[in-house]
């Protein structure tokens, strides 16, 4: 099994959101309630461009899109200090960099799939931690770094992308189209489309994966109103995030040495008790918050791989991009809903959410029976598809 490089997967989100946590508090400081509500869906956005793009992964391959992608993010930040600081214009000259950055996300998805189909649940968990770790260091160290100077944060950024795009060129030689790996001729977007909802093998576990963003989202979309309403103090308050991104990082880690059938079926009830003490006062919110955490980054980690395992062989980042789009729309649906919903009792969705985990004990009978873990487990181990 090939070692993912973790260093310069999470030196390059400390980079992307070092640049993004300091164009949030900038777009912010404009008072244009339009741009700022713009720029916090954007991500949500980029939706259309990940499909369109996506069949380029496969016909580039996934390696050599992964470098091209990591050179243009570096790239885009260098701009940013030079600019006006307007907020139209900030945030229209984000959004390249955020399509980039999830389109990578499918570049990377990808190339596990092809490099260690085995070793999938393991990389993927680990790789996802490293970026959440990165992730959080950049959203503290972004406007500190602005405050000091208008340019720190960008420059940081982009030094942050190239530099790790040196440390990961290294791993990525002999997998380009040059090397031994397979190169693909990409598949249209409705063929990927077509391919990933009547793939029979997936389909409940694109049902469950369907139902944890939804209850996920629900459970998640008010917990800034939650977390002041149990008594924290308004400077304690990110302490309840960053214990919960702190639980997340260590779960999606260590993911490959949890037994699937424990973490599908634990996950959700670990979610569930963590969302409990979620409800309870300052400071037992706190090891809600953790415990959720711990939960929802294992359990995603599982089913993410249960997905790519599962993946037909034929468009793989195409297919991996409609997944994406499906989950992003799931979670948006589940955040629009616990809005509405929360008006009345802001706690209704996080209950709504806690019920949603607890339904993952109905697919026992199904799709969470051991015996038909057990079958899956063999099936990866003798599908086609994995590079050495």
């Amino acid at each position: 099994m090939r070692k993912i490089p973790l260093l310069p997967e999470a030196l390059g989100d400390l980079g992307a959101a070092l640049g993004f946590s300091a164009l949030a508090l900038e777009v912010a400081r404009t008072g244009e309630a339009l741009w700022v509500g713009l720029f916090a869906v954007m991500g949500y956005l980029t939706l259309g461009p990940l499909l369109l793009l996506s069949p380029w992964v496969d016909r580039a391959h996934p390696a050599r899109a992964l470098l091209l992608l990591r050179l243009l993010r570096g790239l885009l930040w260098l701009p940013f200090p030079f600019l006006p600081r307007e907020a139209a214009l900030l945030v229209l000259l984000a959004y390249p960099l955020m399509v980039a950055t999830d389109l990578a996300v499918v570049a990377w998805d990808t190339l596990l799939l092809r490099v260690d189909r085995g070793g999938l649940l393991g990389n993927t968990g680990r790789l996802y931690a490293a970026w959440n770790l990165g992730g959080l260091l950049g959203s503290l160290l972004g406007p500190p770094l602005l405050l000091l100077h208008p340019a720190l944060p960008y420059l940081a950024a982009a030094g942050a992308l190239l530099l790790s795009l040196g440390l990961l060129l290294p791993w990525l030689q002999g997998l380009s189209p040059s090397g031994s790996g397979r190169r693909e001729t990409g598949i249209p977007l409705g063929k990927a489309l077509a391919l990933v909802a009547g793939h029979r093998p997936l389909r409940p576990y694109l049902l469950l994966s369907l139902l944890f963003a939804l209850a996920h989202a629900l459970a998640t979309a008010l917990l800034g109103l939650l977390v002041l309403r149990a008594g924290t103090p308004e400077g304690l308050f990110g302490l309840f995030f960053a214990l919960q991104d702190l639980g997340y990082t260590l779960g999606s880690y260590g993911a490959g040495r949890v037994p699937q059938i424990v973490a599908l079926l634990g996950g959700p009830l670990l979610a569930g008790f963590g969302l409990l003490l979620i409800l309870l006062p300052f400071p037992l919110l706190l090891l809600g918050g953790a415990a959720y955490g711990l939960a929802t980054g294992g359990l995603s980690a599982h089913l993410r791989a249960l997905r790519g395992w599962l993946l037909p062989q034929e468009g793989q980042a195409p297919g991996l991009a409609a997944l994406r789009v499906l989950l992003y729309g799931t979670g948006t649906l589940g955040g629009g809903l616990a809005g509405v919903l929360g008006r009345g009792d802001p706690t209704l969705p996080l209950r709504l959410g806690l019920l949603g985990f607890l339904a993952f004990l109905l697919f026992l009978p199904g799709p969470l029976n051991p015996g038909r873990l057990r079958a899956l487990a063999r099936y990866r181990e003798e599908a086609p598809g994995t590079e050495k």
